[in-house]
């Protein structure tokens, strides 16, 4: 179909906004991401079409992914903010072995001279004497992107599709009476609901032909005879038979259900629901959507597979755990904490699920970056016991070792017996996937950054261990010139709009070029998300001084060191900016050890707003010595790449070789250019002067 004028997308009963990346129904609004948003997109453009996973691919990663996980973690973010429930799908339905399809019904709204598409599934409606302005889009992507805007005109110009029916391999399952294991008979209503809404629920299912055996058929509980039950399927001419029992016990209701396999009697699924009694038909749609969800899964070998790959047998638990992921990936500390709460959840279903763990650990740890002291001991504690939890029931495995540098990182004081660590497992050249990237954080935050880039690129992605792309983008443009971070960061924006790290990169290195009016606005995203306004404060430091609104004592100066000591950082950077080094080596030397980490991960890149002076001098040198990461932690990161130069082909920068033989401080970044460092000093010069004196 093509429309000159597109006025609104409708996919089921959500209102789709392509410019800002969200969805409506009614009052209530979801965001996401801008490739969620493109994958959505697609998948209307070819709805009642089967889309496979290398077409997304090829179409939205251009193949930096090597595998299908991409793909799956996009499609849980959309069924997860679309409310799909993951396995019984009313939006976006998995065809086991093919791919994905959209299966609501998309209705377009567009205003002037349109021609309708041919696909069924979507339905033009033509609005009359509707104002629409090309600024008033260009407003709209300045919130959301330049990519939205090339979804919006790729919704205007979608081709027309044929649907393909997709029904070739159905499922048969009988769904069988509930055992009553309850001597009084009063709430049989309840047990003959359930299975009744049981039925209902799985005909649902793509590819699934559900019966439900008139009464009188035997009744199968989950103590029953595999053989018995298997020998009923087979003469029922069914795959599969669902069975179980209801019971009623102190105001709690336990249902317990299981799946059995027709050909060899193997009980494929089994679960059981403990639940309060107080609304007895909200429970029985909650075991329904429960049984369904779970199904759905062990009935679709696709996803089966997958679940199995992540490390469960429980589909439950593997969908609490997706749903953990899609707010793991949205970067703000809101999200982290349903994170936390969606793998928690699906430890308490499957305690032996491993990776539900270091997602819960991974989760907090992030948390804990970006919050005051009494969030980072809370998640600490939360960390701490993860650890212990994994240490009893897989002392060996990668897991348990990945959670153990989360738990040293956290502390904040730990980072020599973490080095140590990650050296001796590099050098063992078979080390944990997450352990070359890890080292390359230390590097970066010792001011070794070609060495940090260099190792980087030798750091898998994608797993449950190993670095994202995301976070190897962050890692390496953490050390790039301010010009270069702005394109590549706004770009990462489109992907996490409200990553609250990467506004702060933003805003501040907009500040750094003099465009104060983008820094002000992106400064502002990120304080809505800023729970703790840590990171905001930092950001407002750096671009109020770089405006040269800032002067010892002065007003500005007052409001920005008004804060607590979670602060300690921020005002003791600023201290050092202004060049008042007494109270810079104060404030740092008496920061809370909860915020320890912060001085580490962040000194690095604070520098290059400090004048040459104030790094030269001996009282700057003897605080980062105290702190244990100044010369003497940088020599030591030095040693150790070239212990590992044989194995990972690293290779000293001439200037790092030159520092350790002089035995001095390597205080700049090694990656730039003269002409780089010219253009930053001279925007620190005219941050140092007030306003009054540069107009």
């Amino acid at each position: 179909m093509t429309s000159d004028k597109l006025q609104k997308l409708k996919i089921g009963d959500w209102d789709v906004s392509l410019t800002t990346c969200t969805l409506n129904q009614g009052d209530n609004e979801v965001k996401i991401t801008p490739r969620s948003m493109d994958v959505l997109n697609y998948l209307a453009e070819n709805a009642g079409q089967v889309v496979s996973h290398d077409e997304l691919l090829k179409h939205f990663w251009h193949g930096s992914f090597p595998s299908d996980h991409a793909v799956h973690k996009a499609i849980a973010e959309l069924r997860s903010a679309l409310g799909d429930d993951a396995h019984h799908p009313s939006y976006i339905r998995t065809i086991p072995k093919r791919g994905y399809s959209l299966i609501a019904k998309v209705r377009l709204e567009a205003s002037g001279p349109v021609v309708d598409s041919k696909n069924p599934n979507i339905e033009m409606t033509h609005v009359s004497d509707t104002k629409f302005h090309v600024s008033a889009l260009l407003d709209k992507r300045l919130l959301a992107g330049g990519a939205a805007l090339i979804i919006f005109l790729a919704v205007m110009l979608w081709p027309s599709h044929n649907v393909i029916s997709d029904k070739d391999e159905m499922v048969r399952l009988a769904v069988m009476s509930f055992v009553n294991r309850e001597l009084d008979t009063s709430n049989q209503f309840l047990t003959d609901g359930l299975r009744e809404s049981l039925v209902n629920g799985l005909s649902k299912l793509s590819h699934m032909e559900v019966l439900s055996p008139a009464r009188g058929y035997e009744e199968f509980d989950t103590n029953s005879r595999s053989d018995r039950i298997a020998d009923r399927a087979r003469a029922l001419n069914v795959d599969h038979i669902l069975h179980g029992s209801v019971q009623t016990a102190e105001n709690r209701l336990r249902v317990t259900v299981q799946l059995t396999r027709a050909s060899d009697g193997v009980h494929q699924y089994s679960e059981q629901f403990n639940l309060p009694l107080d609304d007895l038909f909200g429970l029985q749609d909650q075991i329904v959507s429960n049984v369904v969800s779970a199904l759905s899964v062990h009935l679709d070998e696709s996803e089966r597979s997958q679940m199995l790959d992540w490390g469960t047998t429980n589909a439950i638990a593997y969908e609490r755990f997706l749903r953990g992921n899609f707010y793991y990936n949205q970067f703000s500390p809101d999200d982290f904490k349903r994170a936390i709460d969606y793998h928690l959840a699906a430890i308490e279903l499957d305690p032996g699920f491993l990776n539900a763990y270091h997602g819960a650990a991974t989760a907090a740890n992030n948390l804990a970056v970006y919050s005051g002291s009494k969030t980072i001991e809370e998640m600490s504690v939360i960390i701490n016991e993860l650890h212990r939890e994994v240490s009893r029931i897989a002392p060996d495995s990668d897991v348990l070792r990945s959670i153990n540098e989360l738990k040293l990182r956290i502390s904040g004081v730990n980072q020599i017996q973490q080095e140590m660590q990650l050296r001796e497992q590099i050098l063992s050249e078979n080390p944990p996937k997450y352990a070359i990237a890890h080292y390359a954080l230390f590097l970066i935050g010792a001011r070794l950054y070609d060495e940090a880039t260099q190792l980087l690129e030798k750091a898998e992605e994608v797993g449950p261990f190993e670095i994202s792309p995301d976070e190897e983008w962050s890692y390496k443009n953490n050390v790039q010139p301010p010009r270069t971070i702005i394109l590549s960061a706004k770009g990462q924006l489109q992907e996490r709009p409200y990553h609250v790290a990467f506004l702060g990169t933003v805003a501040t290195n907009l500040a750094l070029t003099g465009d104060f009016r983008q820094a002000e606005m992106y400064l502002n995203r990120q304080r809505e998300v800023d729970e703790d306004q840590i990171l905001s404060h930092y950001s407002e430091v750096i671009i109020r001084f770089l405006k040269g609104e800032v002067s010892v004592g002065n007003e500005a100066y007052v409001q920005l060191m008004d804060r607590d000591d979670d602060f300690n950082f921020s005002k003791g950077a600023l201290s050092f900016m202004l060049g008042d080094i007494e109270t810079g080596v104060e404030l740092w030397s008496n920061v809370p050890a909860p915020q320890r980490r912060r001085l580490f991960n962040v000194t690095h890149s604070a520098e290059k707003y400090f004048p040459t002076a104030v790094i030269e001098d001996p009282r700057y040198l003897e605080v980062l010595e105290s702190l244990n990461f100044g010369k003497q932690w940088q020599r030591r990161l030095i040693e150790g790449v070239m212990q590992m130069e044989p194995i990972l082909d690293v290779q000293l920068n001439p200037k790092t070789k030159a520092a350790y033989e002089n035995n001095t401080f390597l205080s700049r970044n090694n990656l730039w250019s003269e002409e780089e460092w010219a253009e930053l000093e001279q925007r620190k010069l005219t941050g140092m002067q007030p306003r009054h004196i540069r107009d």
